[in-house]
C-alpha cells in the first residue's frame, strides 16, 4: 500500500527529524511503498505554507493510508493535518507517538479524523494494523491500537514492549535526508557544520521523576542495543558521510560496562566522530569522563531540575547537588562542554518572592558552571506523575489545547506550541522568572539555543 508518515508543522521547538518516525517507515517499507513529510522541515526550507505544502504532497503520493506522530505539545497541530487530510480523502488516519500512549482513548473519542491510535512501541502494531486495514479485517484484539467502531471507543491494551532492541529496523533516515538541503537543515550546529543525526541505543529509563512521563511510555527495566549493533549502524552512517552523533536516549550510561565496551569499539574501528548525549550527574567518574573524551563526545546534556536540594528530593530526581558538582568538575578537566538543564515551577518552587529561582542561579554561577544552561517552565505531560497530582486528564488536556480556555495555564514554549504548567505558574511569572535568569548568570555562561539540538 502507498502510505504517507506525517511529522506535523510546529513553529517552536527543536530542528530536526523525528527518529521514532524513521523506525516505523523502516518497518513498514519491507512490504508498502512508504514516503515521509516533514511539514516543519519542508515549510523552513522551502519558505511555504505548510497547508500548502501537505495538499501538494497528498495529490502527488496520493497515499492510500496515513500515520501521523505527535508528542502531547504538538498534539493540536497533528490533529490539524488530520482535518486536512480527511478533507482531501476519506482514506484511514493513523496517529501514535508518545502523546497517544498517554491520551489514546481521548484522542479517538473527541476526534473522528483520527480512526486509529497506536500505543506504545509501533514497530510490530503498525505492521499487523495496517495488514489488517488493506484486507479490510477488523483490528479488535489487536494489541497496541485503539479505535472506534460503532461509536464506541475500543482500547485493545499495549503489546508487549520488544526485549531484543538489535531485531529493530533501521531508521528510514533517507526518506528524510533528501538532498544536501536537508542534510543542512537536520545537522545540528553544535556539530559546527559536520554532517550529523540522531541515533538511539536504548529505551527506557530507570528512575521515575515526577515530571517525566518516560515511565508510562517505556515501562520496566532499561533495554539496550548490544555495542555491535550500535557500531554496526555508526560503520554504515559513517560511510554516508555522517560525522556528528546525537545520542537521544532517555539516560545515556545506564550500563558503565556497556559504555565502556562500546567507546573501546569506536576506538577500535577508528571512527573519527564527535558525539553527544544526555546522562545523569551520579553516571559519571574520572574513567567515564576519560572515555567519554577519548572516543569523540563533545558535549554532555544534564538534567539538573534545580539547585535547590529539596526541590530535587520532592520530585524525585535522585541527585544531590554534591554529586552535580562533581560531575561538571570532572568533565571540565576533560573538554567536555556540559549542559545543565534547569526548569522552574516544580513543587517547592517559591513563586512569590523567586528565592528558589536566585538560589539556584547561585548554584550555577558558584558550583556546577556549566558551559550552557537551558531554562524552561515546569510542563504538565499527560500521564506524569505531576500532572497527575495537578488534576490534569487527557480530556482536560485536549479541550485546553483546542480552546485555550485558561490563558493562565496555557502558554507557548520551546517544547511546541504549546505547553500545560502548573496553575501558580501564569504567564506573567514565566516572563519575570526568565529575565532573573537572563540577568543572573554569570557572562560565561551561555544560554540554551535551541537550533544547536534536533527535536526527538
Amino acid at each position: 500500500m502507498k502510505i504517507l508518515l506525517i511529522d506535523p508543522y510546529f513553529k517552536e521547538g527543536l530542528k530536526g527529524f523525528s527518529l521514532g518516525l524513521a523506525y516505523i517507515a523502516g518497518a513498514l517499507r519491507k512490504e508498502h511503498d512508504i514516503s515521509v513529510l516533514d511539514l516543519t522541515a519542508r515549510a523552513e526550507i522551502e519558505r511555504r505554507n505548510y497547508k500548502e505544502i501537505l495538499q501538494e504532497e497528498l495529490v502527488n503520493k496520493n497515499p492510500e493510508i496515513v500515520g501521523i506522530t505527535s508528542t502531547s505539545p504538538t498534539h493540536k497541530e497533528a490533529l490539524e493535518v488530520a482535518k486536512i487530510v480527511k478533507q482531501w480523502k476519506k482514506i484511514p488516519i493513523i496517529k501514535g507517538g508518545p502523546h497517544e500512549t498517554n491520551c489514546a482513548e481521548t484522542t479517538i473519542k473527541n476526534n473522528p479524523e483520527i480512526d486509529y491510535s497506536v500505543i506504545g512501541e509501533g514497530e510490530k502494531t503498525i505492521i499487523e494494523l495496517v495488514k489488517r486495514i488493506s484486507k479490510r479485517q477488523s483490528v479488535k484484539g489487536l494489541e497496541g491500537v485503539v479505535f472506534r467502531e460503532e461509536g464506541i471507543v475500543i482500547n485493545n491494551g499495549k503489546r508487549r514492549l520488544i526485549q531484543n532492541l538489535d531485531t529493530l529496523p533501521k531508521p528510514a533516515r533517507d526518506l528524510f535526508y533528501l538532498d544536501k538541503r536537508f542534510d543542512s537543515y537536520y545537522s545540528a550546529a553544535l556539530f559546527e557544520g559536520k554532517k550529523s543525526t540522531s541515533i538511539m541505543t536504548s529505551r527506557g529509563c530507570q528512575y521515575s521523576c515526577s515530571f517525566c512521563s518516560s515511565k508510562v511510555n517505556w515501562p520496566g527495566k532499561i533495554r539496550q542495543r548490544t555495542p555491535e549493533n550500535v557500531i554496526q549502524e555508526l560503520e554504515e552512517l559513517y560511510s554516508q558521510g555522517f560525522r556528528g552523533f546525537m545520542f537521544e536516549d532517555d539516560m545515556s550510561i545506564a550500563d558503565k560496562n556497556w559504555f565502556l565496551e562500546f567507546a573501546r569499539q569506536i576506538k577500535q574501528k577508528e571512527l573519527q566522530i564527535e558525539y553527544s548525549l544526555q546522562t545523569r550527574v551520579d553516571a559519571i567518574d574520572e574513567e567515564i569522563a576519560k572515555t567519554l573524551s577519548d572516543s569523540g563526545c563533545i558535549f554532555i546534556y544534564f538534567g539538573i531540575e534545580s539547585g535547590i536540594q529539596e526541590i530535587l528530593n520532592r520530585c524525585r530526581k535522585k541527585i544531590t547537588i554534591e554529586q552535580a558538582e562533581k560531575a561538571f568538575k570532572i568533565i571540565r578537566q576533560y573538554k567536555i562542554r556540559s549542559m545543565a538543564s534547569i526548569q522552574f515551577g516544580l513543587p517547592g518552587e517559591d513563586l512569590e518572592k523567586f528565592s528558589t529561582i536566585r538560589r539556584t542561579i547561585r548554584v550555577l554561577n558558584e558550583k556546577l558552571k556549566p558551559d550552557e544552561v537551558a531554562i524552561s517552565p515546569t510542563c504538565l505531560y499527560p500521564g506524569s506523575p505531576l500532572a497527575i497530582e495537578e488534576g490534569v486528564t487527557p480530556e482536560m488536556y485536549e479541550n485546553y489545547i483546542k480552546t485555550r480556555a485558561d490563558g493562565k495555564m496555557y502558554t507557548k514554549t520551546a517544547h511546541g506550541s504549546y505547553a500545560l504548567h502548573p496553575k501558580a505558574l501564569t504567564p506573567e511569572k514565566i516572563i519575570k522568572i526568565i529575565k532573573i535568569y537572563e540577568s543572573g548568570l554569570d557572562n560565561d555562561i551561555a544560554l540554551f539555543k535551541p537550533n544547536r539540538f534536533y527535536k526527538t
